[in-house]
């Protein structure tokens, strides 16, 4: 008689600190449909939304434990993975979404995100969120001056800790999962996200004015655990692999295609938005730059050169 032969599946964790109407979970879901097809199921993918599984940096730290094997994380997140990430911190690094694009996908981008491998994690790609703006529970911000006093969470990251500081803001390093009581409570006036986080995050609930700033373009890596190779065969391996690139092209096509309807719905919301003139803030925060040159220099040069910019 014929014996059976058990196939076990492979279970992959895909942890992520964003709710289930983000571009994030979306992206994930589409991912897991993905492999499981294309495997018939011998690789079954299990999502998990809401900082479910830790922080971003716990998250990350779970990759090199093999207790999770794929997660996104802000750059500001994996400074203390790779003190290079913080370069990516530095507010108006980017003019617009395209350009970020072409330099993270290009040699630029890449040889900085190499430095990941060194921790056991390997980068393939970034999901794509739009500019982080400024929301607050006092004024609406249109210039830097309306930014004086204001307490005001941010990043993890003495980069962005200091340029809010240069606008005269008393910014506050806190983990996400810890700001909507503090903004509830009054404990910070105001903090600065991606349009889709604002929404999907229902700030709007406990903040009054949506400010335009884009003074921040955030990274945010899509990294697999170096131990996740070991789980799957060669042919599954590279459908994990080829499916991880379509995901950033898709989460990428689907943040743009939400922008503008998210900001809509923000304003429905009940928040009031206004435009701020950028070169006023671009200006402002010039000596973070300065503070900085000697450790982050020749990273941003080499950026810069990479989006066609002047060193």
């Amino acid at each position: 008689m014929e014996c059976c032969r058990w196939i076990t599946a492979a279970s992959l964790a895909f942890g992520h600190g964003q709710a289930e109407g983000h571009p994030y979970h979306k992206a994930a879901l589409y991912f897991k449909d993905m492999v499981e097809e294309q495997t018939g199921g011998r690789v079954i993918v299990d999502v998990q939304p809401n900082g479910s599984l830790g922080d971003e940096r716990e998250m990350t730290e779970g990759l090199q434990l093999g207790t999770i094997d794929i997660t996104v994380a802000v750059a500001a997140a994996l400074s203390g993975f790779d003190p290079n990430m913080d370069v990516f911190n530095f507010p108006y690094l980017f003019d617009d979404r395209e350009q970020a694009f072409e330099v993270l996908d290009g040699p630029a981008g890449q040889a900085i995100f190499d430095g990941m491998k060194k921790q056991g994690i390997e980068i393939y790609g970034t999901f794509d969120l739009g500019f982080r703006s400024m929301t607050n529970s006092k004024l609406p911000i249109t210039s830097p001056e309306d930014c004086r006093g204001i307490r005001m969470r941010t990043l993890e990251s003495s980069v962005c800790v200091d340029a809010l500081g240069e606008l005269g803001i008393d910014a506050v390093s806190m983990s996400f999962g810890e700001l909507f009581t503090a903004l509830q409570t009054g404990a910070v006036d105001g903090q600065e996200n991606p349009l889709f986080t604002i929404l999907n995050s229902r700030f709007y609930e406990v903040q009054d004015y949506l400010s335009l700033t884009e003074h921040f373009y955030p990274v945010c890596p899509v990294m697999v655990s170096d131990l996740v190779w070991d789980k799957l065969t060669p042919e599954e391996g590279e459908i994990v692999k080829e499916a991880l690139k379509k995901t950033v092209d898709y989460e990428r096509e689907l943040a743009g295609q939400e922008l503008d309807s998210t900001l809509e719905q923000l304003k429905e919301a009940g928040m009031q938005v206004n435009e701020v003139d950028k070169e006023a803030f671009k200006t402002a925060v010039q000596p973070v730059y300065e503070k900085y040159d000697s450790q982050y220099g020749d990273l941003l040069r080499q950026i810069n050169e990479a989006k066609g910019g002047q060193s």
